[in-house]
């Protein structure tokens, strides 16, 4: 690659990053500040998620924007990752000095844009094989899930401004060279894609790729060593934080219980056979480094001082905690407008009907005080109807030869108090919402922390009783029987593990047979999903059988909402219609926007 053709490439590239797009460098390489995703259904396709910014998803930094993404794609191969940090150091190295020599005049170098460290300390490497900061130990990023995820491509991140984009060829140049110089094969990127991620880091599940590592890219958010505010009580900011902790981890008790392996010094075997299955690993490994919380030392993982305040923190008020914990879940929908509304509920329909009808019921006034709900059309077919009636029986048998009166040409229409239909208002009392809650592999991290926080916000804000249903792989199972006991609630969710395939139908079917073995009062059945099914029940279409499922549950009467994703609308509306209920469809699955919908379907329920 001679100057000039890399100049013009690096000019290019500056444009598609200004714009905030990635860019294709040569043939192998994907350049960006976005994430970038691989499926194995379209082999040499890249996704760039142009609204999941790289550096707010893998390091939590505050301010988007600041970290390079790189991606050099090979053959399935582990490369070396050792050898390749020690060539991308030499490459960094020696660029930090021309740059010096280049910027001497103004007074600037790369060392002061970074501070005291050098520019190669800013620089992250992962491969099959390992990873971490090029300078450092590179005895990280040994997840098995991680390094799967990395078998096509060498992953760079590094922190660089506009002004040294000159840097990014050498880089690739040197990642080219080691793969070649390890007997592997470059691959060309034949495509580059740039998608929406549907709002970032708070809807991608990034866990695969999310690992503890020595990288200086990350960045602490809360100062963890003041717990105490200027007032006497807990500062609102660590409560704040303490609770963003909760959520990423499962909840309270698994916080906890984390914080109090750490404190026994574990190394990552014996930490993964303590908590294996209850929280994601890596990404809380990754979290409490970027926090400033953990550090690791001979692989032993330990927590820092900031680090034991916390743990003594939350051990000693536990219990004030979670009733702090509770509140702010019971105010969840009423703490601001959500990030993204959703869109307009559909009543579903009939096939054939005109449009979406609603039954009132109605019933005659009482006698004596407000009338209340005046049901007029229904009044009025009422009084006509009895009029009718009268005039046919004042007029006699047809037939019989007598003559009506000359004033008598139809019937007396006169409406008193007994006419009068209203319409039956529906008690306040509670309902019984039976959560129906798809845990297939795609709803994990976020999805299921949303859905998991709506059930416990469900109760802690309402009267109503709730229960959960699950469904994944290819069963369906009751995961908290109706109840108004927390704690049971809490544990029920705890269970939840996502895991595998969609048997909708199953989901379905097994929660309408528990709300009619129950007798549930006033019930309403909340299905939450974010896919298609993927499992049948009776035949070879997973699709046509939970449509089935959906019309047994309205042949039974059971009232049905959906909430799911853009994506899949025209799936979800042909389910809500055969099951003749109501649908919301939303861009994500978030804490708010889900209890605004459960929220504003209660309030319809009692129309």
């Amino acid at each position: 690659m001679t100057r000039q053709p890399a100049g013009r490439l690096v000019a290019e590239m500056a444009r598609s990053l200004e714009r905030g797009e990635g860019y294709r460098f040569g043939e192998s390489t994907v350049v960006s500040r976005k994430v970038h995703l691989v499926t194995g259904g379209r082999p040499g396709e890249v996704d760039v998620v142009t609204d999941a910014d790289a550096g707010t998803v893998f390091y939590h930094r505050r301010v988007e924007g600041q970290v390079l993404h790189l991606d050099v794609f090979h053959e399935l191969a582990e490369v070396d990752h050792v050898s390749l940090a020690r060539r991308l150091r030499t490459t960094v190295q020696a660029f930090g000095g021309g740059v010096r020599g280049a910027e001497s005049a103004g007074g600037g170098t790369v060392e002061a844009t970074l501070g005291n460290r050098r520019l190669a300390d800013y620089v992250d490497v992962q491969t099959a094989a390992g990873g971490g900061r090029i300078t450092g130990s590179l005895g990280f990023g040994q997840g098995e899930t991680l390094r799967r995820a990395h078998l096509t491509h060498v992953h760079l991140a590094l922190i660089l401004s506009p002004r040294h984009y000159e840097l990014v060829p050498r880089l690739i140049i040197a990642v080219e060279g080691e793969i070649e110089r390890q007997g592997f094969e470059i691959r060309r990127v034949e495509r580059l894609n740039h998608v929406s991620g549907g709002g970032g880091r708070g809807s991608l599940d990034l866990s695969d790729y999310s690992s503890f590592s020595d990288s200086l890219l990350r960045e602490a958010r809360r100062d963890w060593s003041k717990p105490e505010g200027r007032f006497p009580g807990t500062n609102p900011s660590y409560l704040r934080g303490i609770f963003d902790l909760a959520d990423e981890f499962g909840g309270l008790a698994e916080l906890q219980e984390v914080l109090e392996a750490l404190d026994d010094r574990p190394t990552w075997s014996d930490f993964h056979k303590r908590l294996r299955g209850r929280v994601p690993l890596n990404q809380v490994l990754s979290r409490l480094e970027s926090e400033g919380l953990l550090e690791s030392e001979r692989g032993l993982y330990s927590l820092t001082q900031d680090g034991r305040t916390l743990q003594e923190y939350v051990t000693r008020h536990r219990k004030d905690i979670e009733l702090r914990f509770k509140m702010t879940l019971r105010k969840l929908p009423f703490s601001g407008r959500p990030a993204r509304k959703p869109a307009s509920p559909t009543t579903a329909v009939r096939p054939g009907a005109r449009g979406p009808i609603t039954y009132r019921r109605v019933e005659p006034a009482a006698a004596g005080g407000w009338v209340g709900s005046l049901a007029v059309p229904e009044t009025v077919v009422r009084a006509l109807g009895l009029a009718r009636a009268g005039a046919g029986a004042a007029d006699g048998p047809a037939g019989d030869g007598g003559a009506a009166a000359p004033e008598a040409r139809g019937p007396v229409f006169r409406l008193t108090r007994e006419d009068l239909l209203v319409y039956r208002r529906r008690g306040l009392g509670p309902l019984d919402i039976c959560l129906v809650i798809d845990a297939s592999a795609s709803m994990a991290g976020p999805r299921m922390r949303a859905a998991k926080y709506l059930a416990q916000h469900l109760l802690l804000s309402t009267r109503d009783r709730v229960s959960v249903v699950v469904f994944q792989e290819r069963e369906a199972g009751l995961y908290v029987p109706f109840t108004r006991n927390y704690e049971a609630v809490e544990q029920g969710l705890r269970r939840i593990r996502p895991l595998g395939l969609t048997p909708l139908a199953e989901g379905l079917i097994q929660a309408g047979r528990y709300i009619k073995k129950d007798k549930a009062r006033d019930p309403l059945l909340l299905l939450i999903t974010d896919g298609i099914p993927t499992v049948p029940r009776w035949s070879m279409n997973p699709v046509a059988d939970a449509q089935e499922a959906a019309a047994r549950l309205a042949r039974e009467k059971i009232r049905f909402t959906c909430i799911g994703l853009e994506p899949n609308r025209d799936f979800l509306h042909d389910l809500t219609v055969a099951a003749r209920g109501n649908l919301h469809v939303v861009e994500e699955l978030e804490h708010s926007l889900l209890s605004e919908i459960a929220h504003s379907e209660r309030r319809r329920l009692r129309l």
